[in-house]
């Protein structure tokens, strides 16, 4: 079981496999334009998503190898991997079923060459236009349960970040247990720019990790 949890965690963390990163809001685009030279190779979710798993999810991509489960970010809801209700929702079900099998651990990763842009916010803007407070508490709902779901899940959790991580993206990170990064991941919480308040309890987690300065 080892060595296979090892391979999976290798192979993602040193994909050649090389994605366009664009961002959902011109702010974002800012942030990671000047990584746009890795054009999205559509054969690797294709062929990641022929496993016996791959059909029960849209927006993710899930893999029971043994002795644990790999949840894949694949989303063709949103742009970059980016969070909305029904990628979270998605995230949520795989770690309950991971919860209860006999699995030891998680393994989340991407598919692609960008890890996660956080919340979709296009997503979000749309629903505001029709009731705004009702859907404000609707998303906010969604968020809080969906961070809830990694503050609760009771077994280890292991990321292997394969590239940007923003926002709600990165400040999950704290959250699990074992972070694996590669050359190419980097890592932004831009809440000052979009007029947004630190999510997935970064407030908390990110002074005690790296100090109240930073």
């Amino acid at each position: 079981g080892t060595s296979t949890f090892m391979e999976a965690l290798a192979a993602n963390g040193t994909t050649n496999i090389q994605t366009s990163v664009t961002g959902v809001t011109a702010s974002k685009r800012r942030f990671i334009d000047d990584r746009r030279d890795q054009p999205f190779d559509k054969r690797l979710r294709f062929s990641v998503r022929q496993t016996e798993s791959a059909y029960r999810y849209r927006d993710i991509v899930v893999r029971k190898q043994d002795g644990f489960t790999h949840i894949l970010l694949s989303t063709k809801s949103s742009e970059n991997n980016s969070l909305n209700p029904e990628v979270m929702k998605e995230v949520q079900s795989a770690l309950n079923t991971a919860a209860a099998d006999d699995s030891k651990l998680v393994l989340l990763s991407a598919v692609g060459s960008i890890f996660c842009c956080g919340l979709d916010f296009i997503y979000f803007i749309r629903r505001l236009t029709d009731d705004r407070k009702k859907e404000s508490t609707k998303m906010a709902e969604a968020i809080r349960n969906f961070v809830n779901t990694f503050i609760q899940f009771k077994k280890p959790i292991i990321v292997a970040v394969n590239g940007p991580a923003i926002g709600l993206g990165a400040s999950i990170l704290p959250l699990c247990d074992v972070v694996w990064a590669n050359e190419k991941a980097w890592f932004q919480t831009p809440y000052t720019t979009f007029g947004q308040s630190p999510d997935g309890c970064s407030s908390l987690t990110f002074p005690r990790i790296m100090g109240l300065a930073s």
